[in-house]
């Protein structure tokens, strides 16, 4: 299998753009959260154990988060022609080196990893419009100075069903790039010393970004 790695903070598209990937190429796209649900919903001895983790409010640790992962390659039996899209995995150095070691079980390795870069002052920018629909979970941009009570959500068109997740708050999402600095960008420097890295400009509008990120396949 192909292996490919997407980095960037929080907000930057990631998981929009493995989206976009997995629909109209029919890649496969894996993510920390949803491996996390899977497993929880399977109600498999790995499962009930972190559940209990999630449900007692303390992070998934770097244990169990690989011990899902390697369950989900192991259900999803990847052909070698297929292309895995790793969303919100590797985090930091630790889990880079511990994911080497996984994937290397299924004859695999890191082909490439593109990193969306953006301005943070920017992002945050774009955070602070950021609002999420109650009704229908709909993520709509609503420029800032507008009456939210008063705005009709542009997919299912109800009025006064806007609201702001916490994760989406500006001290929030601070915190959350603070953590990303830290922890994860040093990834960057570690995949570039690999000559197998990609840095994007993850601020354009998503279907540019997508262009660019099918043009980099093409060339692999």
């Amino acid at each position: 299998m192909k292996v490919i790695i997407f980095l960037g903070p929080p907000g930057v598209g990631k998981g929009t753009q493995c989206s976009l990937l997995s629909a109209r190429l029919g890649v496969k796209h894996i993510s920390t959260g949803a491996i996390i649900r899977q497993e929880i919903a399977s109600e498999s001895a790995l499962g009930l154990k972190v559940k209990s983790i999630v449900e007692s409010g303390h992070l998934v640790d770097d244990k169990s988060i690989f011990e899902c992962l390697e369950s989900t390659l192991n259900v999803m039996k990847p052909k070698q022609n297929d292309i895995i899209l790793l969303d919100g995995i590797p985090r930091n150095l630790s889990q880079a080196k511990e994911f080497d070691v996984l994937i290397s079980k299924f004859s695999s390795k890191v082909d490439l990893v593109l990193s969306l870069s953006a301005d943070l002052d920017k992002l945050l920018e774009r955070f602070e419009k950021r609002w999420t629909c109650s009704s229908c979970g709909k993520i709509d941009s609503i420029p800032t100075g507008t009456d939210v009570a008063n705005y009709v959500c542009s997919s299912c068109e109800k009025m006064g069903t806007m609201f702001r997740r916490k994760d989406d708050e500006p001290e929030t999402v601070k915190r959350r790039f603070t953590v990303y600095q830290k922890e994860t960008e040093p990834l960057v420097s570690y995949y570039a010393d690999r000559n197998n890295l990609s840095i994007i400009d993850g601020l354009r509008q998503p279907e540019i970004v997508y262009a660019e990120i099918v043009s980099i396949l093409l060339r692999k």
